[in-house]
């Protein structure tokens, strides 16, 4: 494991729905906002993690 480790939860999932599909911001915005690595949020985004989050405010 590496140094820094920040797992995905579902409510960071439902916060990154937020950003991406309400606020507008690009993945990689989200990520860092959230503390996420990019590609998680490309998952959570297409539905391949967490498919039943929704977005939610931070």
């Amino acid at each position: 494991m590496s140094k820094y480790y920040y797992p995905c939860t579902y409510e960071k999932a439902c916060h990154v729905l937020w950003l991406v599909h309400v606020c507008g911001y690009s993945q990689t915005h989200a990520a860092i906002v959230v503390g996420l690595n990019v590609g998680t949020v490309c998952h959570v985004v297409h539905g391949r993690r967490f498919p039943h989050a929704s977005p939610r405010p931070i």
